[in-house]
């Protein structure tokens, strides 16, 4: 008789630790999940950021906000100055 109390209470621990094991499985299954979401969402983030960082570095970008912004224009010819050392010709 006893050894068949031994035998249902190695029984009900051992189930025990499977629901244990499952319930442990799932939550880590879960978190692999979100994790792999996230991992795909910041991809996807820094494609975005590539493209936005491409198109501000454009030059054509870039000549119409010195234009607008800062007044700037290229320089011509009777803007150039040059100088030279002494002694040089």
């Amino acid at each position: 008789m006893k050894r068949t109390w031994v035998l249902a209470l190695v029984l009900v621990i051992s189930a025990l630790a499977l629901v244990n094991a499952r319930y442990h499985e799932r939550r880590l299954f879960a978190q692999i999940e979100r994790a792999e979401r996230q991992s795909q969402k910041l991809a996807s983030d820094i494609e975005t950021l590539r493209v936005d960082l491409t198109s501000l570095g454009a030059p054509s970008r870039l000549d119409g906000l010195v234009k607008s912004r800062l007044g700037l224009a290229p320089i011509s010819p009777s803007q150039t100055l040059v100088y030279r050392a002494e002694g040089q010709p």
